[in-house]
């Protein structure tokens, strides 16, 4: 959450790791459809619903996760027949 202490949560990883824990870096959430964010930012959702939450998530955010090498593809790329 953007709220959490970058520097807290690092420690409370690095904490984990020393014991043999693997913990990921955090990741940011998804608004998906039907959540309260969703809600909050577009309403009740309609046809255009994911794309729209996945588009949002995209624009927003430049890395996701620390075992995701590759950037996700938008929605309507992936939908692309083969």
């Amino acid at each position: 959450m953007e709220q959490d202490d970058t520097e807290a949560v690092e420690a409370w990883r690095r904490r984990l790791m020393d014991e043999g824990v693997w913990a990921n870096k955090p990741v940011p959430l998804f608004p998906y459809p039907g959540s309260p964010e969703y809600t909050i930012r577009w309403g009740a959702p309609d046809d255009r619903a994911w794309e729209r939450a996945h588009e949002h998530y995209l624009r927003a955010f430049h890395s996701f996760s620390d075992v995701q090498d590759e950037r996700p593809l938008p929605l309507a790329e992936m939908e692309l027949p083969s």
